[in-house]
């Protein structure tokens, strides 16, 4: 949130080989609706991949789907329903009253370390080119969030949890807490890296991802 295709473009390229990656935009009313549409447009297993707002849909379609769910990459993302939703709604308000950039600028100073200036830049771009409307529906809909704890202790999905350790949004030790109730979950902490991984070490990321999918996933 709000992002496209570009937050996983390495990914996308350099993973072609071993998977079919495709990265889809969700941003329905609920988390619930977009779970549902997500679900009702795929057939068969999939791994699915998600990063902070795509992180809790992702535990969203694992609540519903488990056994669709060949592999789980989480990145940044909280189980949990949202602890201030009077921001929420501030920042949904701000968004459509004319200053969603204002608002990206903001967000961008938060979730990626001072001295990124590159993928500070990039991260703006997307999320500027991505339009005021998706952001506030996009935001509207945290207010849905569920708790989603107890998916994670039940999941027996090989999972892969990389967090950005630098992350003012969400600390690092909801990424170790993850880590640590799966049974088959494996935890890769970035030192310097802020909320959106993938963008900001794409390299590095994808290097983890192969490993993991290899050893726990492709087998």
């Amino acid at each position: 949130m709000p992002c496209d295709g570009r937050m996983y473009a390495d990914q996308v390229e350099n993973l072609k080989d071993i998977v079919s990656p495709t990265v889809q935009v969700l941003a329905n009313a609920t988390f619930a609706d977009s779970a549902h549409a997500f679900l009702t447009s795929t057939s068969g297993a999939f791994i699915l991949v998600g990063t902070a707002y795509g992180g809790c849909l992702a535990m969203e379609v694992l609540a519903r789907a488990p056994d669709r769910v060949r592999g789980l990459w989480l990145m940044n993302c909280h189980p949990d329903v949202h602890p201030n939703p009077d921001i929420v709604r501030g920042t949904s308000r701000r968004i459509r009253a004319g200053e969603h950039e204002r608002v990206i600028a903001e967000f961008a100073e938060n979730a990626i370390p001072a001295h990124d200036v590159v993928s500070k830049a990039a991260f703006v771009e997307m999320a500027c080119e991505t339009g005021a409307d998706l952001f506030a529906r996009q935001s509207d809909a945290l207010l849905t969030r569920s708790n989603h704890w107890r998916t994670l202790e039940l999941s027996k999905v090989p999972t892969l949890v990389v967090w950005g350790a630098a992350d003012h949004f969400v600390p690092i030790d909801v990424g170790r807490r993850i880590a640590s109730l799966m049974p088959h979950a494996r935890f890769e902490s970035i030192e310097g890296c802020g909320h959106f991984p993938t963008l900001e070490r794409p390299s590095l990321c994808t290097k983890i991802a192969r490993e993991w999918l290899i050893e726990s996933v492709l087998t």
